[in-house]
């Protein structure tokens, strides 16, 4: 057992309510439900049983600050890099969207920073680490759902990238892969876990090769 205010639900629910979640209640995380988040993401699988993801919990007032700051000149930069047409992402945030953000990580319970342990021999960003990471990111924020709590991924951070492993202290072969505020969800507007608009399975999928509608 964990927090009597958690309710179990089932694998299939978990997935189809977990929702992106930006804005979150001020309440902390018990200890034992972020240790349970975080095994249930060390439970992903990876090439030779390698485990190359490592987190970074970040619970003091004094180290959210300083990465809430970060995470704002980041968000600059990339508005800058947008502006100037060297980000060309189809759905680009605004400076007022990264502010905002940058005020929710001041007060958010928890950020992770998820990260990728690579070879010292191979360079930075390697494809089977870094991607590696991944499976157990999900795993977390399902389990993560699981238990009442909620977060999303970014990953503007890395417009400072160098500042973020300063901070840090990050070893030479551990490369930061993405930022995951962590809390319970507000519950008003989107920031609340539930049914939620996906494209059907027909649009997304073929069948032998490429535009060949599926049969089943």
């Amino acid at each position: 057992m964990f927090a009597s205010s958690n309710i179990e639900i089932g694998f299939f629910e978990t997935i189809e309510s977990t929702r992106a979640i930006r804005n979150f209640k001020p309440d902390p995380i018990p200890d034992n439900l972020l240790r349970k988040v975080l095994s249930s993401a060390g439970q992903a699988p990876s090439g030779g049983n390698r485990q190359p993801w490592r987190w970074v919990v970040i619970r003091s007032t004094e180290g959210k600050a300083e990465i809430s700051r970060l995470v704002y000149q980041a968000g600059q930069m990339a508005e800058e890099a947008r502006r100037a047409g060297k980000d060309k992402r189809p759905r680009p945030a605004s400076a007022t969207e990264s502010k905002e953000f940058h005020e929710v990580l001041l007060h958010v319970p928890v950020i992770i920073i998820a990260c990728a342990q690579r070879p010292v021999s191979e360079g930075p960003h390697t494809v089977g680490p870094f991607g590696q990471t991944y499976p157990a990111i999900q795993n977390l924020l399902l389990a993560a759902r699981a238990l009442g709590l909620g977060g999303t991924i970014t990953t503007n951070f890395r417009y400072m990238e160098k500042e973020f492993r300063n901070y840090l202290g990050l070893p030479d072969n551990i490369d930061p892969t993405c930022l995951i505020p962590l809390g319970y969800p507000a519950n008003t507007g989107r920031d609340r876990h539930g049914s939620k608009t996906r494209e059907a399975i027909e649009k997304i999928a073929y069948e032998e090769y490429w535009g060949q509608e599926i049969s089943f």
